[in-house]
C-alpha cells in the first residue's frame, strides 16, 4: 500500500529553487499569495474576491520578487502579479502592474507587461499539452490624475493585447476584471464582493505545494532529471497533510496520481466542473507506491 508521506510544510522557504524547478514549477510551487490582497505600492493596492459559487478558481502569484527575481534575467522588465482564473469556459492570465502617475514610468509598466506575456506563452508551450489554451491581458493598476499612455495601449489592443488601465487611489476590487476578458473602454467600477468558498483544487495549489519532490516509486517511474527537461512534476499534500498528489505534465497529457481516499472523487468532480479534464488533457493513475526516501 501507499506509504504514508512524512514530508511537511514547515520546512518550505519564500525562496525559489532554480536547481530542481524549472519556471513554471517555481511559479506554482512558491509564487502563490493566499487570500489574493496585495499590499499598498506607488499610491494603489487591490485585492481580488472569489466571487464564484463553487464555480470556478483564481489564483494571484508574485512575479516581481525584488531579492529572488522569477524572471533571472536583471536585463528584462517585470511586473507585479498576475493572475490564473479558470471556470468551465474561460481561462484567463491577467497581467498586473502597480504604477505611479509618472507617464514614463507607465510606458514601462507597459512593457513589463509585454515581457511576461511572452515568457509564459513559451512556458506554456515547452510544459503543458498542446491543446491547452489560455488569453493572456494585462491591467495597468495607477492613481487618479496619472498619465496614462492610450496611444500605446490602442496600439496594442489593434493587434489583439488588451491592457486595461484602472486609476483608483484606495485598494481596488479587481474580481470583475480578472474574471472575463476586457476591452479597453471598460471603466472601473467599484465593488465590494462577498468571499465565497474556495474549491479544493485552489486550496491545494495555493496552499499545499512542496518544496522537494518526494522520491517515491512514481518518482523514478516518471521523473528524468536533466537540465532541458520539459513538463512539470510537483507533490502536494492533500488537506490531512499525510497523503499527497502528484501532478505530472508535459505537451501531450497530463496526469494525477492519487490513491483513493476521501479526496479522490472531489478533486475529480471539481476538475470536470471547470472542464479541465479535456482542456488539460487530464488522466488519473492510481499506482501503487512502494515506498518513499522523504
Amino acid at each position: 500500500m501507499k506509504q504514508k508521506n512524512n514530508s511537511n510544510l514547515q520546512d518550505k522557504k519564500d525562496k525559489l529553487d532554480w536547481q530542481n524547478f524549472n519556471f513554471l514549477e517555481n511559479l506554482l510551487v512558491f509564487c502563490t499569495v493566499p487570500g489574493r490582497i496585495v499590499p499598498k505600492e506607488s499610491g494603489v493596492h487591490f485585492r481580488i474576491t472569489l466571487d464564484s459559487q463553487n464555480k470556478s478558481l483564481c489564483i494571484l502569484f508574485e512575479i516581481d520578487r525584488r531579492n529572488d527575481p522569477l524572471i533571472k534575467n536583471q536585463a528584462l522588465k517585470r511586473p507585479d502579479y498576475m493572475s490564473l482564473y479558470i471556470d468551465s469556459n474561460s481561462c484567463i492570465c491577467t497581467i498586473i502592474e502597480m504604477k505611479g502617475k509618472n507617464h514614463n514610468s507607465l510606458e514601462n509598466g507597459i512593457e513589463q507587461i509585454l515581457q511576461l506575456k511572452e515568457i509564459l506563452q513559451n512556458e506554456i508551450s515547452d510544459h503543458l499539452p498542446t491543446k491547452f489554451k489560455i488569453k493572456c491581458q494585462g491591467i495597468l493598476l495607477t492613481p487618479y490624475n496619472s498619465q496614462i499612455p492610450f496611444k500605446k495601449i490602442a496600439e496594442l489592443a489593434a493587434n489583439g493585447f488588451i491592457i486595461l488601465p484602472i486609476q483608483y487611489d484606495h485598494k481596488a476590487e479587481l474580481y470583475p476584471y480578472v474574471s472575463k476578458l476586457n476591452k479597453i473602454t471598460d471603466k472601473y467600477n467599484h465593488q465590494e464582493i462577498t468571499e465565497s468558498m474556495a474549491l479544493l483544487i485552489e486550496e491545494i495549489l495555493t496552499k499545499k505545494a512542496l518544496p522537494k519532490r518526494i522520491e517515491d516509486d512514481y518518482y523514478s517511474r516518471n521523473f528524468v532529471i536533466k537540465r532541458d527537461r520539459k513538463g512539470i512534476y510537483i507533490n502536494y499534500l492533500l488537506p490531512d497533510e499525510t497523503d499527497y498528489i502528484t501532478l505530472l505534465s508535459n505537451t501531450k497529457f497530463t496526469e494525477v496520481n492519487i490513491e483513493e481516499n476521501e479526496y479522490q472523487q472531489k478533486i475529480k468532480d471539481e476538475l470536470e466542473l471547470l472542464n479541465l479534464i479535456n482542456r488539460l488533457a487530464i488522466k488519473f493513475s492510481n499506482r501503487q507506491i512502494l515506498e518513499s526516501n522523504n
